[in-house]
C-alpha cells in the first residue's frame, strides 16, 4: 500500500479528497506521480499550475479573471487529480505512458477549460458564451502560452484538450501514436467522471443551467428542467465512457486498490450516490427541491441570480 493520507472509505466523496484547495490538489498530483514515476521531473506541470493561477486570478496580462460559475477552478482541480489517478491506474495495468505524455495529460487537464477565459477586449458576459468554442480557444491559449514546452509535448497537450470536446466522437482527433491517444483518453475520461463524482455536483448543475442559458445552448426551460434531464445526460455519458473512451475509468480501481488496499472505484460510487439522490429530488414538488440542495452555498447564489432577473 502506498504512503498516502488516510482516507475515510465509508464516504466515497471524502475518499476523493479536497478539490477546492489548489495547493492540496497539486501536492496530491505530485505524490501520486512520484509513487509510480519517482524519477519524473514535474517542473512542467508545476509551471502549468502557476500559469493557471495567474490566468484564473486575472493576473495574466491581456486576460480577465475566470468568471464562469460551473467551469471554475474547482472543476479544473477535480479533473487534473482524477487524471493523475487514472495515469497511475493505467501504469498498474501495464498501460502506462512515458514522461512526455504524462506531462501532456496533466497539463491538458489543467488547461482544458481555459477557453472560458475572456480577453480584456471581450468585456461582455462571463465567458460562458464561448461554450461551443471554448475547446479550440483553449488550444489557442496553450499554443500561445506553453511555448517553453518541446514541440512534441505541446502537440500532445493540444490533442488532450481537443478530446475534451464531448460533443464530438474521439475519432475527430488524429493521434500520432498510442501513448498520445492514451493520455488524451485519460484526461477526457477524468473530465466527465471527475465532475459527476463531486459531492456538490447536483448543486453545481444549477450553475451549469446559467452557463447554457448565456451560451444559448441546451434548450432547458429552467433549472428544474435541467435537473430532470441530468439522469438522461449521465446515461448518454456512460455510453461515451464505456464505448468511445474504451472504459478507461475502470483503471481507477487499480489506483485505489494500491492507495487504500480496497478494490473500489470511489468515483463510480460517488456518481451512483449523486444519481440516487437526484432521483429522490426530482420525485418531489419543484418548490421544495432547492431545500434538498444545500451544499456549497450554491442555492443562495442561484436565488440571488433568480431575484436579479
Amino acid at each position: 500500500m502506498l504512503d498516502f493520507p488516510l482516507m475515510n472509505q465509508d464516504s466515497p466523496f471524502l475518499a476523493l479528497g479536497n478539490v477546492c484547495d489548489t495547493g492540496e490538489v497539486e501536492a496530491q498530483v505530485s505524490e501520486i506521480v512520484r509513487n509510480f514515476a519517482p524519477d519524473h521531473d514535474l517542473s512542467r506541470v508545476a509551471d502549468a499550475f502557476q500559469l493557471l493561477d495567474r490566468a484564473f486570478d486575472g493576473r495574466l496580462p491581456g486576460y480577465q479573471n475566470l468568471k464562469t460559475l460551473y467551469h471554475n477552478r474547482t472543476h479544473t482541480n477535480e479533473v487534473v487529480l482524477c487524471t493523475a489517478r487514472m495515469l497511475h491506474g493505467l501504469h498498474l495495468a501495464g498501460q502506462g505512458v512515458d514522461g512526455d505524455h504524462l506531462d501532456a495529460a496533466l497539463i491538458g487537464a489543467l488547461l482544458h477549460d481555459v477557453g472560458y477565459l475572456m480577453s480584456d477586449e471581450e468585456a461582455v458576459g462571463t465567458g460562458a458564451q464561448f461554450t461551443a468554442s471554448h475547446v479550440m480557444r483553449g488550444v489557442d491559449f496553450a499554443r500561445r502560452h506553453l511555448h517553453g514546452l518541446p514541440r512534441q509535448v505541446l502537440e500532445a497537450t493540444t490533442k488532450v484538450i481537443m478530446l475534451t470536446d464531448h460533443r464530438k466522437h474521439p475519432d475527430w482527433v488524429t493521434f500520432d501514436n498510442l501513448l498520445q491517444q492514451r493520455a488524451a483518453y485519460a484526461t477526457a475520461t477524468a473530465d466527465l467522471i471527475g465532475q459527476m463524482a463531486n459531492r456538490e455536483y447536483l448543486e453545481r448543475v444549477l450553475f451549469l443551467y446559467y452557463e447554457f442559458e448565456e451560451a444559448q445552448l441546451g434548450g432547458f426551460a429552467d433549472i428544474h428542467d435541467l435537473l430532470e434531464k441530468t439522469t438522461a445526460f449521465y446515461n448518454m455519458t456512460r455510453g461515451r465512457l464505456d464505448k468511445d473512451l474504451q472504459a478507461m475509468s475502470t483503471n481507477l480501481t487499480h489506483h485505489f486498490a494500491k492507495q487504500t488496499g480496497s478494490e473500489r472505484n470511489f468515483y463510480q460510487e460517488s456518481i451512483d450516490r449523486n444519481l440516487a439522490y437526484l432521483n429522490s429530488i426530482v420525485a418531489i414538488e419543484r418548490e421544495h427541491r432547492l431545500e434538498k440542495l444545500r451544499r456549497g452555498h450554491v442555492v443562495e447564489k442561484v436565488l440571488e441570480i433568480e431575484n436579479s432577473h
